[in-house]
């Protein structure tokens, strides 16, 4: 029944974006900043380096790390605690077994019916533990999945919150047009090259010309 863990303990690993939790001792290795050129219009950043290298990232990283091995050391107290059940009952049938096979010459007809139905009942009996505990870890698992998702969605909406002004000083302060994230697409632009409206309104004046 372990297994029925592995889905939260992976969530150990990952912080913010899906990006790897690190420790809040543990140094960012970053690559060596170059003067940023001159006249340019256009830059990128890594989200995640802003992530592991920002105090709020590293703090948010710890607290979905927090959570998941509160989570896990819960699930594994609890499958323990399963586990130890159903071993009580497979323990008391093989004393049963073990008890029929010895007495099989000696114990009369009665008795050895009333110990094979006990048997019978112990088997009945484990085989529903088995289920019910493999029930049990799997929704207690989804659970512990689901809270552990709910916090990072929350500390990533508030990251996002206070990462947004920052860039934007940013993409100003270096005279930026557009400012992209590695892998996430544009983060920022220049509102005063947005053509939208423009096209917006070239669409609506073509459908109101008739055609000739």
């Amino acid at each position: 029944m372990r297994s029925a863990i592995i889905g939260v303990m992976a969530l150990l690993v990952t912080g913010l974006w899906g990006a790897p939790a690190q420790a809040q001792d543990t140094p960012v290795a970053a690559p060596a900043s170059l003067p940023f050129p001159a006249g340019a219009r256009f830059g990128y950043v890594d989200l995640q380096r802003i992530l592991a290298g920002s105090t709020e990232g590293q703090a948010a990283n710890a607290k979905v790390q927090e959570l998941t091995e509160q989570k896990v050391g819960e699930l594994e107290t609890r499958n323990t605690e399963l586990e130890g059940e159903i071993g009580a009952s497979t323990a008391k049938l093989q004393e049963s077994q073990q008890k029929l096979a010895q007495g099989e010459t000696v114990m009369s007809a009665e008795a050895q019916l009333s110990l094979q139905r006990e048997i019978s009942r112990l088997q009945l009996e484990i085989q529903r533990q088995t289920q019910d505990a493999q029930a049990e870890m799997e929704r207690v698992t989804e659970d512990a999945e689901a809270e552990v998702g709910e916090l990072r969605q929350q500390l990533q909406i508030e990251f996002e919150t206070k990462l947004q002004p920052a860039i934007d000083e940013v993409a100003t302060e270096n005279g930026l047009d557009f400012l992209f994230g590695i892998g996430q697409g544009m983060l920022w632009a220049n509102r005063s090259l947005d053509l939208t409206q423009a096209v917006v309104d070239k669409l609506n004046a073509s459908e109101a010309t008739p055609p000739q």
